[in-house]
């Protein structure tokens, strides 16, 4: 399926499904195009697998869902966010998380994830 009907595809699909939710479109506009740019890199295509589009889905949900939990945490630090260091008297807790968006690294992880499902579409291409 051509980029743009896969866009409109995915973004329909979670629409449906998180229904109860609202949702911002302009965002989740963005992360289905950046998805879908993604894949298509990744498989070096031009064309869109149809057996794509569910595990696309799950992906978007997921990348709201974990951006919910980011934002929903104490102190804005993320609810699995790994210790660097523990205090014990006095209690001191220090994350190791730097100035980066959490969100944007677990939607990085949960694309490795995908990888070896992308990797039954992907084209050899040759440099030559």
């Amino acid at each position: 399926m051509e980029k743009q009907e896969a866009i409109r595809e995915i973004a329909t699909k979670v629409r449906l499904l998180e229904s109860k939710r609202t949702l911002d479109e302009g965002l989740l506009t963005f992360y289905v195009e950046k998805l879908v740019a993604d894949i298509l890199g990744y498989c070096h295509r031009a064309d869109f697998p149809d057996a794509l589009i569910y595990s696309a889905v799950d992906l978007i949900r997921k990348r709201f869902a974990d951006e919910d939990a980011s934002a929903g945490s104490e102190l804005g630090v993320p609810s699995n966010a790994p210790l660097a260091s523990v205090k014990m008297d006095d209690t001191e807790f220090k994350f190791a998380v730097a100035n980066i968006d959490p969100t944007g690294c677990l939607a990085d992880l949960d694309f490795a994830t995908l990888k070896p499902k992308l990797n039954l579409y992907r084209k050899v291409v040759s440099w030559a």
